[in-house]
């Protein structure tokens, strides 16, 4: 497949997801390009291979996250402006979701998946504006050096 339809794969969910909290469908995809629906299923396909953190939902050939958003709903609920569509991928990619709002103050709403506490990050660019609790960390148990070694959908 040429690489340019893959590039502008992977550019066009991400530009979808910033504008409606969503992925787009293959066939929505196929239209806008002007290709065939099998090309377009392809293309998504492909271009979630390419990248880190995007990738399909198991046994579809549908979006299921495309970093640093999650396609379908998680616990990490994320609003702009006060709009709330969007949903993070994880703990630590929902982070990099407000340098695609420049401008624009972004809030994480989560819940403590130990405690179900509410935790809220806000920010605008590079600027955190709160962080609730103040007791709030971030974990992940795996060193960064493995994650290339981390099971994903794929393996």
């Amino acid at each position: 497949m040429e690489h340019s339809l893959v590039q502008r794969t992977y550019t066009r969910v991400l530009e979808h997801l910033i504008e409606h909290g969503w992925a787009p469908h293959y066939t929505d995809l196929a239209v806008e390009f002007g290709i065939g629906t099998e090309e377009a299923r392809l293309a998504v396909n492909e271009a979630a291979e390419s990248a880190v953190g995007c990738w399909t939902s198991p046994g579809t050939d549908q979006v299921g996250s495309w970093a640093p958003f999650n396609s379908t709903p998680t616990h990490y609920r994320v609003s702009v402006e006060g709009e709330a569509k969007w949903f993070g991928q994880c703990g630590l990619e929902v982070n990099a979701i407000r340098w695609l709002f420049p401008g624009k103050e972004v809030v994480v709403d989560a819940r403590d998946l130990a405690t179900a506490e509410p935790i809220r990050v806000r920010y605008k660019d590079e600027d955190i504006l709160e962080v609730s609790p103040d007791t709030t960390v971030g974990h992940i148990n795996h060193p960064m050096w493995k994650w290339s070694e981390y099971p994903s959908p794929e393996n």
